[in-house]
């Protein structure tokens, strides 16, 4: 079944990225005062389609760090597409 898409939140999403190279987990603290009930991951499923789309862009990055899991972790920064 497929869920019809909030278009506000889906607009809200994209223009956090203007300007701004964001992964999904500072889009979703961006926007949860404004959206209460907002799930990170509908905020990664939105941007999977924006993604799609060609709405947005994602630069994967390997990170240093002390990690539970390790040293090092993989994370997506989401820009807008030009």
């Amino acid at each position: 079944m497929v869920k019809k898409i909030n278009e506000e939140l889906f607009s809200d999403i994209i223009n956090s990225l203007t300007g701004n190279r964001l992964t999904g987990y500072q889009i979703y603290n961006l926007l949860r005062e404004k959206y209460p009930h907002l799930s990170k991951r509908l905020v990664y499923h939105y941007l999977y389609i924006a993604l799609k789309r060609g709405e947005v862009a994602v630069d994967k990055v390997m990170e240093e760090g002390k990690f539970s899991w390790g040293h090092t972790t993989e994370k997506k920064y989401y820009t807008r597409a030009v």
